[in-house]
């Protein structure tokens, strides 16, 4: 599948293994036909694929796969054994569920990195549903040994809507494979990206609206927008209607080996420009790979972390279209200061490499072991 859910999972696995250790990966088998992304996989690590009971709808699959996977997992345990068990949270699958019943059975540590807290608000048969979910959700975040968050934010929204103690909280952002983004390749263009899924709180349409006036100074300057997603169609009707089809490129569907040389041919990144609940004070892969390509990024104020944004350093906070326009207009006319900012963004994301972030995870856990 696409998206930075399973970016991150696979990243994790990946470092785990390349750290030494044997790593085993289960997960739900399921038909997808959309993009798929087929990453290297480690040769310390195995994928197992579980049955389902439904395998073409992937939220009907997350909800009803938990049983196999549990007795899967169960088995495993019993005739090898782990030292922990690591899982990925979303609200609406019950994979959590899955892993915190067979950590308890076999007594191992069940640790659980939360990506998604909560969902936006609903009404109706959904809302009777999400409710439902959330028993379930709760049951299992309550039972896990250490629960990992992207930022204190999110800490916050876990301990209070899933009634867990704080001190079982702490922040873990997601990370990057800094070897995945060679700056010396770098060939730097009038260009602006967007790499990911086109969602509404990702305000690319604020972005289109800037471009009209940033045409007006740089004529030549391009817009380029990796990905699809649920946006797409408004956004190309944007296009048209503001007949932007010279200086807006779509690329659709972009293979994660090539996103890097896309990243290293433009001058500026571009994070959430809108704030939602789901940006506020974010760490998204997508600005990570921004940073590791040495550029800038501009952002909605407020949606993205101090962590990966600093006003008037590696970049800018914005409040709308025209101030979005104005900083373009200022970075594209000076590329002294693109590479002054790109450097410091290259800089700063260092901490975020996997390995940095999951080796004191690891020895924590290891060293529990040990002494047990």
């Amino acid at each position: 599948m696409s998206g930075g859910g399973p970016v991150v999972s696979c990243d994790i696995a990946n470092t785990i293994a390349a750290l030494g250790h044997q790593v085993t990966v289960l997960v739900p088998d399921v038909d997808w036909n959309g993009r798929k992304y087929e990453p290297h996989m480690h040769k310390n690590l195995s994928v197992i694929r579980v049955n389902t009971p439904s395998k073409t709808n992937l939220k009907v699959a997350a909800r009803r796969c938990a049983g196999n996977l549990r007795k899967t997992a169960e088995k495993l345990c019993s005739e090898s054994r782990f030292d922990m068990i690591f899982t990925i949270f979303h609200p609406f699958h019950l994979v959590p569920n899955a892993a915190v019943s067979c950590a308890k059975k076999v007594d191992i540590p069940v640790v659980i990195k939360v990506d998604d807290a909560v969902y936006e608000k609903s009404s109706g048969l959904k809302a009777i549903q999400r409710r439902i979910e959330k028993r379930f959700s709760t049951k299992s975040l309550q039972g896990a040994s250490e629960i990992f968050v992207l930022n204190e934010q999110i800490k916050t929204i876990v301990s209070d809507n899933y009634r867990v103690p704080p001190e079982k909280i702490s922040v873990m952002p997601n990370g990057i494979d800094l070897s995945l983004f060679d700056v010396k390749s770098a060939k730097r263009e009038r260009k602006i990206i967007f790499s990911g899924v086109m969602y509404y709180h990702r305000g690319l349409d604020i972005l289109l609206k800037a471009t009209t006036e940033i045409i007006k100074e740089l004529a030549d300057v391009k817009v380029v927008l990796l990905g699809e997603g649920p946006e797409l169609q408004r956004l190309q009707d944007i296009v048209s209607e503001k007949k932007l089809m010279v200086n807006v490129e779509f690329k659709g569907w972009v293979e994660r080996t090539e996103v890097p040389t896309h990243l290293l041919n433009a001058s500026i990144g571009i994070g959430p420009l809108q704030l939602t609940p789901l940006t506020a004070k974010s760490i998204p892969v997508k600005v990570l790979e921004y940073m590791a390509s040495s550029l800038p990024i501009v952002a909605k104020k407020g949606s993205l972390s101090d962590d990966v944004l600093r006003d008037g350093e590696n970049g800018y906070f914005v409040e709308d279209a025209g101030q979005l326009a104005e900083k373009v207009i200022n970075l594209l006319q000076n590329p002294s200061l693109v590479e002054k900012m790109g450097t410091m963004s290259r800089n700063m994301v260092q901490k975020f490499s996997w390995g940095n972030l999951l080796v004191p995870i690891l020895e924590k856990y290891d060293k529990a072991k040990s002494s047990s």
